[in-house]
């Protein structure tokens, strides 16, 4: 694979950075672009496309040539050590090797502490902390990021304007610059390579492309410390406060922010600001903008919220009816589960005396061997196998 040299252009009030990239597959753009107000953040360096194309390059075997200059601490652990991290999250990936044909040398890092911005409970979280709260010098937010790293297309790309627009009156309460970066990405990562295994590394790429006005990158944890773990996996997320360090540079400090407390704790500590109530965006089954209120991340966050006591403070952005018709199956599904993050809901059932109604025992018991299939083949580090589907058409009768 080859990467060219970035190329930074303004036109129809847009700033763009783009490479070129060659591989046995063909050859094509990688571009990123922002409104040209923000233009001044981009970077000049290659940082960005090589942490982007990592992965792809890894998965399809082929060795990095980079035209642009890259930062020497990257240039190092990307060729060392943070590819040996890749291959026990991800066994079917490929050492390759990388070769840059410049070198940069450390300079001074900017001002800028940036964090994406999503309207979920990790993103709220970061905010509670390091806006809300009172944070030392350098870790006080200036920026919010939304980037499209996971979209596809034009579909993709009208998700990814949609979700902005619907997030930007809850960001401008902040008062803090709400930065849309679209972007390609997606385009280079095959079948095998969700963006839930891979999200990380294609979300870190942002923070190397902005790195001119940009020096800290906090990056909202998913797994509390006691789950971090480097071993194959259906989630990069359980091994960001291992991989962030090694996809630093002295420019660019990428921060795993948040992994102190479990789910549940930023769930209720989120609970506990009022701009979330009418703001908060967490759904993985929305064709659009807002809450469908039944996936598998509505009814995690849904239930956590009921259990501990504030789930009618957050009537105004999901359908708490349609969550209630669903309760009681997916309590069993979740009193059944070993995932960590049930767990913790079920620790807090338990020290809150939440009532479990019957009907979930029988639930419980429906789902047992399906979570347990599930969790297996999670723990080898695939997609659920085909025949899981039975999972979901079971998920869908329990649930009405």
């Amino acid at each position: 694979m080859k990467i060219g040299r970035p190329e930074l252009l303004r036109a129809s009030g847009e700033a763009e950075y783009r490479a070129a990239v060659e591989w046995s597959g063909g050859a094509g753009l990688l571009w990123y672009r922002l409104p040209a107000e923000y233009g001044d953040l981009l970077s000049d360096r290659s940082d960005a496309p090589l942490v982007a194309l990592l992965i792809p390059a890894m998965h399809a075997g082929e060795d990095i040539e980079v035209e642009g200059p890259v930062s020497a601490r990257l240039f190092y652990n990307l060729n060392g050590g943070y590819q040996a991290v890749l291959r026990s999250l991800m066994p079917f990936l490929r050492r390759v090797a990388i070769r840059a044909a410049g070198i940069a040398a450390a300079g001074p890092r900017a001002s800028g502490v940036a964090t994406a911005f999503s309207g979920g409970i990790d993103s709220f979280c970061v905010l509670a902390d390091h806006h809300h709260a009172r944070p030392p010098e350098g870790f006080r937010l200036t920026h919010l990021l939304f980037s499209n790293t996971a979209f596809r297309g034009e579909a993709g790309e009208r998700l990814f304007r949609e979700r902005y627009e619907s997030l930007r009156r809850h960001a401008a309460r902040t008062g803090l610059p709400f930065v849309p970066v679209n972007s390609n990405v997606a385009e280079f990562y095959r079948k095998g390579l969700g963006n839930l295994l891979t999200h990380t590394q294609r979300n870190v790429s942002v923070g190397h492309l902005l790195q001119h006005g940009i020096g800290r990158f906090l990056y909202a944890s998913g797994f509390t410390y006691a789950d971090v773990h480097v071993r194959p996996t259906h989630s990069m997320a359980y091994a960001d406060a291992v991989t962030l360090p090694l996809l630093s540079t002295d420019g660019l400090d990428a921060v795993s922010a948040g992994g102190e407390y479990t789910r549940v704790e930023k769930t209720l500590k989120v609970a506990e600001l009022p701009d979330t109530w009418t703001a908060l965006t967490v759904c993985a089954g929305s064709a659009g903008a807002g809450n469908c209120s039944t996936c598998w991340k509505c009814l995690r966050t849904l239930l956590t919220l009921d259990v501990g006591g504030v789930l009618d403070r957050y009537a105004a952005v999901f359908d708490l009816a349609a969550y209630r018709r669903r309760r009681n199956a997916y309590i069993g599904k979740v009193w059944s589960s070993r995932d960590p993050l049930h767990r913790e809901i079920v620790q807090l059932a338990r020290q809150r005396n939440y009532r479990v109604p019957a009907s979930s025992q029988i639930y419980r018991w429906l789902w047992l061997p399906l979570n347990r299939l599930n969790e297996r083949a999670l723990r080898r580090g695939h997609d659920r196998p085909a025949w899981l589907r039975a999972a979901r058409r079971l998920d869908r009768a329990l649930s009405g």
